[in-house]
């Protein structure tokens, strides 16, 4: 059994796309997936399963368009991977709730790095790696030019978590 941690994109922001979490729960244990959690209220589900990780989005992609009448694209990682991903962060010393994981579906497009380069300020290193994309927002997202262009600029589907909430989810996928 492999433990994975399933990240919804787009999930409870705003009004749209709404997913209740126990709703989520309950879709994921009728797929038949074992230790069913979420964290949070943005599409952040732990469960453990003997696919692949490509077999578990497809299902839960295909689970949430049928269940919830909404297409939400899923990222999946496994435990080992993001306790990989909290290790190779570049930005060991930023406040947790700024240093933000994008994680993407896929290798990035061939000019995501200059798009992003051409729109991060001083204030808002960053750092491609392999399928994670790594933003240290100094001054914060909210004002920022890059955190509002950023997923257009990747040339793939990507869902974004802070380290807070990254920390938080691998230690709640460890055994």
């Amino acid at each position: 059994m492999t433990t994975y941690v399933a990240l919804l994109r787009g999930i409870n922001v705003g009004t749209a796309k709404r997913v209740p979490m126990p709703e989520l729960r309950k879709l994921a244990s009728e797929l038949g997936y074992r230790d069913v959690r979420t964290h949070i209220n943005s599409g952040n589900l732990i469960l453990t399963s003997d696919e692949p990780a490509e077999a578990v989005r497809r299902r839960l992609e295909e689970g949430i368009e049928q269940t919830f009448g909404l297409h939400a694209d899923v990222v999946v990682r496994t435990a080992g991977e993001l306790a990989a991903v909290l290790a190779a962060n570049p930005f060991p010393d930023g406040d947790p709730s700024r240093v933000t994981v994008a994680f993407l579906a896929g290798p990035p497009a061939d000019a995501a790095e200059a798009g992003v380069a051409a729109l991060a300020t001083e204030d808002e290193p960053f750092l491609f790696a392999g399928q994670e994309v790594y933003v240290h927002y100094g001054h914060g997202q909210a004002d920022s030019v890059l955190a509002a262009k950023f997923a257009g600029l990747l040339g793939v589907s990507a869902t974004v978590r802070n380290l807070r909430t990254v920390t938080k989810l691998a230690d709640l996928s460890q055994p």
